[in-house]
C-alpha cells in the first residue's frame, strides 16, 4: 500500500511539473518575452516609464457578441503606434480602423474570425485547422466580415464587398433566393404577356438556348435547356398575346426617312440608357442587334407610347409625331441588324396544345415567373433555397459531388455560383457566365450572411428609402417623362445623372430652368451623358419649373444677401484669374472643359448656392474635382459675385422677355 500511495505520489508530482513547466514555456510567453526586448530598442526611457507593464494574460471579453478574445496577449503593439515598422505579431493595426473599431468593443475575431480563446498560433487558427469551421480570414476576403455589420449595398472602405452586392442586385439573384439585406428589392425583366407580338421566333429560340450569343452583357442567366424544352418554352411565349400593338397600318413605311431616325436618336439621347456596340448607358437594353429580335409594329408601337406596353419600364415617353417615329423606327430596324432579316414574318399562332401545357410547364418548372411578369402564370415565391446563414452552413455537409477544392463554405458558394453543374447533380440554376473574379465577389459578399443576428448597437444598416410619388399636375409629368429613372429625391431613383433635385430650386435660376427644358444643352461639354430633348409644351416646362423653384428648395442658400458691390465683383475676378479656374472652365471661347461653362453663371445659378459650392465643394458632392481652396468667407463672396454678374443681361436679351 505504501508503494502504491508513493507511486501515485510520484505521478501526480511528475503531471503536476509538466503542467508547471508547460504553462511556463508556453508560447504567449516566450512572445511577451520577446515584445519586452523589442520595447526596450524601439522607446525611449521616458516612454517606457509611461508604458502599461506586460505580463499574464490579456482578454476582451463581448457578452452581447458572445464571445472571448485573447489575441492581445501576444499582438501587443496593436495600438501603439511606437511598433508601426515591427514584424509580427508586435506591429501596430495598419490603417485607422482602430480608430472606429476599438478593440475593447470589437474585439479581434468579429472582424478577422479565429479562435479568440487561444493563446499559441495554432490553436488560435491563424491557418485552417481540422474541425475549426471558421478560421482566420485572408486579407483578400476579410471584407466578408465587414458585412456582418455595415448592410449598405455600398459600405464605405469595402470595395469588394461593394461589388459583390451590386452584381447580386444586378443579377437579380433574390428573384429566386431569399437574401437578408436585399428585401423589398424587385428585378424584373420585360413582361411577356405580349410578347408573341414583340419578338421574332428565330430570334426568341436562340436566346433561349444561350442569351450571351446575342447580348454579351445580359443579365439573364442560361438555364441549359435541352431542345425540347427550348421549342415547347418557345411556342408558350409566342402564344402570349395580350395586347395588339398600336395601328401602324396607315404609316407609310416607303417613305421613311432613316437619316432623320439617325438623328432622332442623338437628339432624344437614346445613348445615355442604351448601349450600341458596347458603348453607351446600361439602364435599358442593348440596341446593336435590335433588328434581329423584334418586329417592326411592335416597336413602333413601344417606342410611341413605352407605357402603355409595360407600366413600369423606366423608358421616357417623347412628344414625337408618327412621321418621326416611323423614321426612328425604320432607322433602328436597318441600322442596328447584324444580317438581312428579310419581310417582316407574321405572328405565329400556336394551336398545339400539348405543346403549349409543355411549354407552361418549363415556365413554371423554371422559375421564370421571378423575373417576368405573365398574366397566364400565377407567381409562386421563390424557388430557390434561402440563403439566410449562408456562411455559417457547416462545409462537411454541403454537396461537393466529385470536386477536390477544400471543403470550406466559401469554395462552395465559388463554385455554385462560377460553375452551378459541377457540384454533383445537375443544378436547377442557370450559368451567369460570371468571371472567377466577379463570382469572387458575389462569394465575399454572400459570406457575409451570417446565421445569428448582431446586436442593434452593433449594426449599421441601409437607410429606408421612402419613394418619392408627387401628384397632381407635375406628378403626372413626372410619370410620364420618367424623371426619376436618371435623378434622385430622397435618394429615391435612378443614378444616371449626377444632379440629385433635392435642393435644385434653390440652385437653378427659375427662368433658366424653364428654357432648359424646352431646350437642354450641354452644361459640361465633357459628360457623355445628357438631358434627352423631350420636346416638351410650354405649359409642360412652365408647370416643371414652378414646382421645382417652389418646393425642392435649401432655406440655407435662399437666406444668402446678394447685395454685391463692384469692388466684390472686381476681387473676385482677381481671384478667378489667380486660383486658375479658367484651366478647367470656359468663359466665352477660353479655358478648359472639365467643368462647367460658366459664360452664364449668373444668369443659371442661384448666388446662395454659387457662395455654399466655392466654400466647401465635397459637402455637396464627394469626389468631385473641383478643389477646395478653403476660401475666406470674403473671398468665396467675391467669387460669387463675379460670377453672378456674369451673362445676365445676354439671357435676357436672348429670352426676348418671354419665359414659359
Amino acid at each position: 500500500m505504501h508503494l502504491l500511495f508513493a507511486g501515485l505520489g510520484i505521478t501526480f508530482l511528475l503531471i503536476f511539473s509538466w503542467v508547471l513547466f508547460h504553462e511556463e514555456a508556453a508560447e504567449w510567453r516566450t512572445t511577451q518575452a520577446r515584445f519586452r526586448q523589442l520595447e526596450g530598442d524601439v522607446k525611449n526611457p521616458h516612454q517606457l516609464a509611461e508604458a502599461a507593464s506586460v505580463g499574464g494574460l490579456r482578454q476582451v471579453w463581448l457578452p452581447d457578441l458572445g464571445r472571448i478574445d485573447r489575441c492581445e496577449t501576444c499582438h501587443l503593439g496593436i495600438d501603439d503606434p511606437a511598433f508601426a515598422g515591427a514584424p509580427a505579431p508586435f506591429a501596430t493595426h495598419p490603417g485607422t480602423w482602430l480608430a472606429t473599431h476599438p478593440t475593447g468593443r470589437f474585439g479581434c475575431t468579429p472582424c478577422h474570425d479565429g479562435q479568440g480563446q487561444a493563446t499559441d498560433y495554432a490553436a488560435a487558427a491563424h491557418r485552417p485547422q481540422p474541425f475549426v469551421t471558421r478560421p482566420m480570414r485572408p486579407l483578400e476576403t476579410i471584407e466578408a466580415n465587414c458585412g456582418t455589420c455595415h448592410r449598405a449595398l455600398d459600405p464605405t472602405d469595402a470595395p469588394r464587398l461593394a461589388e459583390g452586392r451590386r452584381l447580386i442586385a444586378e443579377s437579380g439573384c433574390f428573384g429566386c433566393h431569399e437574401i437578408p439585406g436585399f428585401e423589398g428589392m424587385t428585378f424584373r425583366g420585360p413582361a411577356l404577356d405580349s410578347v408573341g407580338y414583340k419578338v421574332r421566333p428565330a430570334w426568341l429560340a436562340s436566346w433561349l438556348k444561350d442569351p450571351k450569343s446575342y447580348l454579351a452583357q445580359s443579365k439573364m442567366g442560361n438555364f441549359r435547356l435541352s431542345p425540347d424544352e427550348i421549342g415547347s418554352l418557345q411556342g408558350f411565349l409566342l402564344s402570349q398575346r395580350m395586347q395588339v400593338p398600336l395601328d401602324s397600318t396607315g404609316v407609310d413605311w416607303k417613305n421613311a426617312d432613316t437619316a432623320n431616325g439617325r438623328a432622332l436618336f442623338g437628339e432624344l439621347r437614346c445613348v445615355s440608357c442604351h448601349a450600341v456596340n458596347g458603348r453607351g448607358g446600361t439602364m435599358g437594353p442593348e440596341l446593336t442587334n435590335i433588328g434581329d429580335k423584334v418586329r417592326r409594329d411592335w416597336l413602333f408601337s413601344y417606342l410611341k407610347d413605352p407605357h402603355r406596353v409595360q407600366a413600369d419600364t423606366p423608358m421616357l415617353q417623347y412628344r414625337l409625331n408618327d412621321a418621326q417615329w416611323r423614321d426612328l423606327t425604320a432607322f433602328l430596324l436597318e441600322q442596328y441588324s447584324s444580317a438581312d432579316t428579310g419581310a417582316e414574318p407574321p405572328p405565329v399562332t400556336y394551336q398545339d396544345a400539348r405543346l403549349l401545357a409543355a411549354g407552361r410547364a418549363v415556365f413554371e418548372r423554371r422559375g421564370c415567373s421571378s423575373c417576368h411578369r405573365l398574366a397566364a402564370i400565377k407567381e409562386t415565391g421563390r424557388i430557390g433555397p434561402s440563403l439566410a446563414g449562408i456562411a455559417d452552413r457547416d462545409p462537411d455537409e454541403l454537396p461537393y459531388g466529385g470536386s477536390t477544392v477544400r471543403h470550406t463554405t466559401d469554395n462552395y458558394i465559388f463554385l455554385k455560383v462560377l460553375l452551378p453543374d459541377t457540384l454533383g447533380q445537375p443544378s436547377g440554376m442557370p450559368t451567369f457566365g460570371f468571371s472567377p473574379a466577379d463570382a469572387a465577389r458575389i462569394t465575399l459578399a454572400l459570406a457575409s450572411i451570417r446565421k445569428s443576428d448582431l446586436p442593434a448597437s452593433y449594426v449599421v444598416g441601409r437607410p429606408a428609402l421612402v419613394p418619392y410619388r408627387p401628384g397632381g399636375k407635375f406628378g403626372e409629368l413626372v410619370m410620364r417623362y420618367r424623371c426619376l429613372s436618371c435623378h434622385t429625391v430622397g435618394g429615391f431613383g435612378g443614378d444616371l445623372s449626377t444632379v440629385p433635385l433635392d435642393r435644385i430650386g434653390s440652385q437653378l435660376q427659375r427662368d433658366y430652368l424653364a428654357n432648359y427644358l424646352l431646350n437642354p444643352g450641354a452644361v459640361r461639354v465633357s459628360v457623355e451623358a445628357r438631358m434627352p430633348v423631350f420636346h416638351l409644351s410650354p405649359d409642360e416646362a412652365k408647370t416643371i419649373a414652378d414646382y421645382v423653384s417652389m418646393v425642392f428648395l435649401d432655406d440655407r442658400f435662399d437666406r444668402y444677401d446678394t447685395k454685391f458691390t463692384s469692388a466684390e465683383a472686381r476681387r473676385g475676378q482677381e481671384l478667378y484669374g489667380q486660383l486658375g479656374c479658367q484651366a478647367c472652365h470656359q468663359l466665352g471661347t477660353k479655358g478648359g472643359y472639365v467643368g462647367p461653362e460658366l459664360s452664364t453663371t449668373g444668369a443659371r445659378l442661384k448666388p446662395g448656392w454659387i457662395a455654399a459650392w466655392l466654400s466647401t465643394p465635397q459637402t455637396y458632392k464627394p469626389g468631385t474635382l473641383q478643389p477646395d481652396y478653403g476660401l475666406s468667407g470674403a473671398d468665396a463672396r467675391a467669387l460669387t459675385a463675379y460670377l453672378t454678374s456674369l451673362g445676365r443681361s445676354d439671357a435676357a436679351k436672348a429670352r426676348g422677355g418671354k419665359t414659359p
